[in-house]
């Protein structure tokens, strides 16, 4: 594994990476929603019937104003959280995606190591022993091949007298 490095706060896999970021909007937005309503509801339930409705909600929201000021205010860490923790397991399939693809395209060799804190550790360990064995299979061919070509070169070309 190499040195401990910072991705950034970047999207590594802009599509699961954004609907990571959508649900805690959602999950985030739905909780708020949740906590404001049952706030009123119970707010209205145990204060004096005979003070009008616009007083009670008037109260309620000077008494929990710093509240829910805080859950807004958490809304951009939750996020910013949510991009690095997902990079954490999206860097590292996108590495090795990208490693595959090299592999294909270029016969490019290079072993494949994550960064410390990435997830799925074991599938750099899995790709890089697949790499060793097809670099063994790269060579046991090229060694067969030029056996062959050794073969073809040695064998006494065939003719109509020797057929005979």
């Amino acid at each position: 594994m190499s040195k401990k490095s910072q991705r950034g706060l970047r999207l590594v896999e802009g599509k699961i990476q954004g609907e990571l970021l959508r649900r805690v909007c959602w999950h985030w937005t739905l909780f708020l929603a949740l906590s404001v309503g049952l706030t009123i509801g119970l707010h209205v339930l145990t204060t004096d019937p005979s003070v009008p409705l616009a007083n009670q909600i008037w109260q309620m929201s000077v008494t929990n104003f710093w509240p829910f000021l805080a859950l807004v205010a958490l809304l951009p860490y939750f996020l910013v959280d949510t991009v690095r923790l997902s990079s954490n397991f999206a860097g590292p399939i996108v590495r090795l995606r990208r490693a595959m693809e090299r592999l294909v395209q270029k016969n490019d060799t290079r072993p494949l190591t994550f960064r410390e804190g990435d997830f799925w550790l074991s599938a750099a360990d899995a790709y890089n022993a697949v790499l060793d064995r097809h670099m063994q299979l790269q060579e046991r061919i090229a060694t067969l091949e030029a056996e062959l070509q050794r073969y073809k070169s040695d064998a006494l070309p065939l003719t109509a007298n020797s057929m005979e």
